[in-house]
């Protein structure tokens, strides 16, 4: 069997030196590539956008853990954020998975966002972010606030000596998945708290002025 270049090149043009076989080789857009760096690709808004969007480094796995933890969680966030309409309703928006910098250094994270979108703008916004300089770590924001940092069990595990079994693999990832969840909704609810207080000062200051 003959193996073939994974194509793929990071920012720094440098190229995965990997070769596969049919078996374990992944096609994306037409082109070839080994099983992680499918991943990587497959996480961005257009499988091509290598033409628009500096990839990630050959060992970064930023943009593929995002996506991943996002296709997981994508329902229950849908969920989250129907609670939040109120009687005027309004309209649920998923963003992709996008290039972003963050922090006073303008870090290169990728994030991916959900959010819901009134008459009078966005009304909220939930995301998951994973900086490239730590890639083995996701954000939880809420707003333009973090209100979670977990590291996925699945990647600290694979530090140590000993495999874990599927059944504990399960539930670690299931727990880990809600320890997600709770915080966008500690975090929805902090936004709703704010809220609440925002419009009571508006109506004292109402009332004073009147």
């Amino acid at each position: 069997m003959t193996a073939i270049a994974c194509e793929y090149a990071d920012r720094r043009a440098r190229q995965c030196r990997t070769a596969w076989c049919p078996q374990h080789r992944v096609i994306v857009e037409g082109h070839l590539y080994c099983r992680r760096h499918a991943g990587v690709v497959s996480a961005l808004p257009v499988a091509d956008s290598t033409l628009v969007t500096p990839l990630p480094d050959l060992d970064n796995r930023a943009p593929s853990l995002v996506a991943w933890v996002a296709r997981q969680l994508d329902g229950d966030v849908w969920r989250l954020l129907l609670h939040e309409l109120d009687t005027e309703g309004g309209e649920l928006i998923a963003d992709p998975v996008v290039l972003v910098f963050t922090g006073v250094d303008r870090l290169r994270a990728w994030e991916r966002a959900w959010k819901l979108v009134t008459h009078t703008g966005v009304s909220r916004r939930v995301s998951l972010m994973v900086e490239e300089a730590h890639d083995d770590e996701l954000a939880v924001k809420v707003g333009a606030n973090v209100v979670g940092r977990l590291s996925p069990p699945w990647i600290t595990e694979r530090r140590g000596s000993e495999p874990v079994d599927p059944d504990t693999d399960r539930r670690e990832r299931e727990a880990f998945n809600q320890r997600v969840l709770d915080a966008v909704e500690r975090g929805l609810l902090r936004e709703r708290e704010l809220q609440l207080a925002s419009r009571l000062r508006m109506g004292d200051s109402a009332e004073g002025a009147a």
